[in-house]
């Protein structure tokens, strides 16, 4: 049985925490309707989004979708060694987090992305049964593909973001008007018509979109646990170092662009999603390394409590920003000043109630159903 790589749940913590304060603006305005630069007026706003933008926004989901290729690479291993077949059951894992991501999208938030792993994990764990190196070349010439057909995006977004605009002013202004009312038959009604149109990945253009954008981080994870990835990053540390310092750079170059440019999400989302993965890349490296060090890793240890239930923070975020921003009618009405307070918030009751709750079980209570549905007992 393969040992806890401990530095994975720290990662993993890490990344459900930062994907929260992407999730939170999101959730507080939809970014593909409204540009937040037209709501958030003030310069500490203005500087706290440009912050977002270049450390945070899309610099967390490739580490968790890497990291769930991960994990499905882990529990195929261990399974193997018991002399188990791995396919039953990681099909039912994945069959069961396509439910838990449909509910989640339909009914608390538009932009789940648990359906997404759930959809690609299907596709994915045929890799498992493959040469190791077959996942790495699928994963390469997948993310070849998707930087040529971005490259048009790239282009148009420097020569005419105009061109680039997601939706009329009809269409924001109606979405805020639902979103502000408080009912939440409306606002569930009208969030499940987003999620559908633009989340899911139970369609032909989600397949397509999701299977360029987001399968090649899976496979790439499964690849680096097969690799024995962490290890050869602790062993060559001057080589990781310098290779998580230029991806840093390199990332927040692409993503300042679209600072420079003041293109909204919709139209800088080549730049956000190249930037981001750079700068992913930096936080991966950069948490393995710290992870080895004793006393960085025991301020750390928080993180990785909460990393050993990403799955109910994850859904946890959803449900407390749902209550907050729709049931007490506080959306698009906030400073983002405010808006980050509620996200810390949320991080120091996370963490808190992570650590007290792994003192008493195993693991998380969605995790727990997980786990039951997974391997049947």
């Amino acid at each position: 049985m393969m040992k806890r790589i401990e530095s994975i749940d720290v990662i993993r913590g890490i990344s459900i925490m930062g994907i929260l304060f992407m999730n939170i603006v999101g959730f507080h305005m939809n970014e593909l309707y409204t540009h937040p630069l037209d709501h958030f007026h003030t310069s500490i706003d203005r500087f706290l989004y440009y912050l977002d933008v270049l450390f945070v926004h899309n610099s967390f989901y490739p580490i968790f979708s890497f990291l769930f290729g991960f994990g499905l690479a882990i529990m195929a291993a261990n399974i193997k060694e018991r002399g188990g077949n791995f396919l039953p059951i990681l099909y039912r894992r994945v069959f069961a987090l396509l439910i838990f991501g449909m509910l989640h999208g339909l009914f608390i938030f538009y932009g789940d992305i648990l359906n997404v792993y759930a959809v690609l994990g299907m596709i994915a764990i045929i890799f498992l049964l493959l040469p190791n190196i077959v996942s790495l070349i699928t994963a390469t010439i997948i993310s070849v593909l998707y930087l040529l057909i971005n490259l048009i995006l790239v282009v148009a977004a420097i020569v005419e973001p105009q061109m680039l605009q997601f939706t009329s002013s009809e269409e924001s202004k109606h979405w805020i008007d639902v979103m502000r009312s408080g009912d939440i038959g409306k606002i569930i009604t009208l969030n499940q018509q987003f999620f559908l149109e633009n989340f899911s990945a139970l369609s032909v253009t989600g397949i397509f979109s999701y299977g360029l954008s987001v399968l090649p981080f899976i496979l790439f994870g499964m690849y680096a646990m097969r690799a024995n990835l962490i290890q050869r990053i602790n062993l060559n540390k001057k080589v990781s170092i310098t290779i998580a310092l230029i991806s840093f750079i390199i990332g927040l170059l692409i993503k300042y662009y679209t600072i420079y440019a003041n293109l909204n999400m919709f139209s800088g989302q080549a730049f956000i999603f190249y930037g981001g993965t750079f700068v992913a890349i930096s936080y991966f490296i950069a948490t393995v390394l710290v992870c080895k060090y004793k006393p960085i890793y025991t301020y750390l240890k928080p993180f990785q409590r909460a990393g050993k239930m990403s799955f109910t923070l994850y859904i946890t975020q959803s449900v407390i920003m749902f209550i907050i921003f729709y049931v007490f009618k506080l959306y698009a009405k906030l400073s983002l000043v405010e808006v980050y307070m509620i996200a810390i918030f949320i991080v120091i009751i996370e963490l808190i109630f992570a650590s007290l709750y792994l003192k008493r079980y195993k693991y998380g209570p969605l995790e727990y159903v997980w786990r039951k549905i997974t391997y049947l007992k």
